[in-house]
């Protein structure tokens, strides 16, 4: 509940950036009148180095997942980030390694961390991927450096990236999961933004009558699917039941949980999805939608940023709609909640605490990375919603602004799944997906193996 909490004050403050970007002429941005928070002094004024620190030259390497179309805006801030650091600090040289989400996550990652040879700086998933490196002692510490640097009351929301009052990573920005849309063939089919279940299943069958995909689907990488599932489990068993699949509260048997998976399987059945997805990767989603193939996509806040840019979205370009996912029959708790929080960023290695010269690079990165000026890029260029307070926020996009506008409606929240259950269990249920996808197996019997996965992993834990 507190972690709830934490969402919902973060619903509360994406209502606030509503009503600084829609504020009167007489209001004045940031951009046209400077300001002296210390967001902005934090950047601008590099870290003093010794004079003999400044002679050695210092190179760090820096793990990110910007790889693809869909992330070529948020590259882009990362690099200038970057940029603004070795300018700041000209003895400092920051390798970037371009390594696949997943990859990065369930593979490499891992294994450096098993053998202690990590990046320097790397994409960390916060929750149990942050508390398990954080108990095997591969994580640098960031409450002093953050105190240092006057920037510990400036995030948002920073619990799943604290591990027993420790914070260990920086989330970059916040997002949340619904259904975009194509406007065109809503208009085609006469439909509108679904409000209920039975309004959704109508718009699915109009479309495959039209010769449409009603969904897509881009199902190599397990997580993908895994989004739709997420909400489909928020709201058929409830907000707390993820978190309840760790303290044991919930089970992935639970017959609420069955019904979130056989929607998936029905979903199948009457062949929603496009035929082959198991074999298309996650770009090839998003491009269903732009090219008029399908209909609807579940999918991040973070991929608005395909619709808005000009080259990506081509002709549908301002044709994009966003709605959330509506409630399921039978569905436990309140129907409006959704999939939202701040999981996704950077750690910084434990080793870098024994390396001065590299305490005081990390420090001038986040620096640059970390404050009002990259925020508000963020939201604006990337539509990434900001994970620190931003005193003015004007030009947001207007499918950001029908992202924000649910949040803002959302009776709560619940967290990712894969932030939450262990590395093993995220696993077996994403390959138990991917076979419910391809008509493989009965749900049922796949969440047995998974709850005994999870039993296990809980009792390790």
């Amino acid at each position: 509940m507190k972690k709830l909490l934490l969402i919902v004050l973060m619903l509360t403050f994406v209502s606030s950036i509503v009503l600084s970007g829609c504020g009167t002429d007489s209001e004045t941005s940031t951009e046209d009148t400077p300001t002296d928070t210390a967001e902005d002094k934090t950047k601008d004024e590099p870290v003093i180095l010794d004079e003999a620190d400044k002679q050695e030259p210092v190179t760090l390497t820096l793990r990110h997942t910007q790889i693809g179309e869909g992330k070529q805006s948020r590259l882009v801030l990362l690099e200038d980030a970057v940029a603004d650091a070795e300018s700041k600090l000209e003895h400092v040289t920051f390798e970037l390694e371009a390594v696949d989400h997943e990859v990065n996550r369930f593979d490499k990652l891992p294994a450096e961390m098993a053998a202690g040879n990590q990046p320097d700086i790397f994409d960390l998933f916060g929750g149990t991927d942050t508390i398990r490196y954080a108990k095997a002692d591969r994580l640098l510490p960031l409450n002093s450096i953050l105190d240092e640097l006057g920037l510990t009351d400036q995030f948002i929301e920073l619990g799943e990236f604290t591990v027993d009052g420790e914070i260990y990573g920086l989330p970059i920005g916040g997002f949340t999961e619904g259904y975009f849309y194509s406007k065109p063939i809503f208009e085609e089919l006469s439909v509108e933004p679904p409000t209920t279940w039975a309004e959704l299943e109508n718009i699915a069958t109009k479309s495959k009558e039209a010769g449409y995909v009603p969904f897509a689907m881009a199902a190599q990488g397990a997580w993908v699917p895994m989004m739709t599932m997420n909400t489909l489990v928020g709201h058929s068993a409830g907000p707390d039941s993820i978190q309840g699949l760790i303290d044991g509260t919930h089970k992935w048997t639970d017959p609420e949980i069955v019904n979130a998976f056989e929607v998936l399987q029905d979903f199948v059945a009457k062949d929603y999805f496009k035929q082959g997805s198991l074999g298309l990767d996650y770009g090839e989603q998003r491009n269903q939608l732009i090219t008029g193939e399908a209909v609807m996509m579940f999918d991040g806040s973070w991929t608005s940023s395909v619709f808005t840019d000009p080259e990506q979205a081509g002709d549908m370009l301002g044709d994009v709609g966003y709605f959330g996912m509506p409630g399921v029959p039978n569905g436990v708790g309140d129907q409006t909640a959704v999939n939202a929080g701040f999981s996704n960023g950077y750690g910084f290695s434990s080793s870098i605490a024994d390396d001065e010269n590299k305490l005081t690079a990390v420090k001038q990165f986040i620096q640059s990375m970390y404050n009002e000026e990259m925020q508000k890029r963020g939201l604006i260029e990337d539509n990434v919603i900001p994970s620190m307070k931003v005193s003015n926020l004007s030009g947001v996009d207007p499918l950001m602004s029908e992202i924000i506008e649910v949040m803002n409606s959302a009776g709560g929240a619940f967290p990712a799944i894969d932030g939450v259950v262990q590395a093993e269990v995220n696993t077996i249920l994403g390959e138990g997906i991917q076979r419910i996808l391809g008509d493989d197996v009965d749900p049922l019997e796949m969440l047995e193996e998974v709850q005994q996965i999870q039993e296990k992993a809980n009792q390790e834990q």
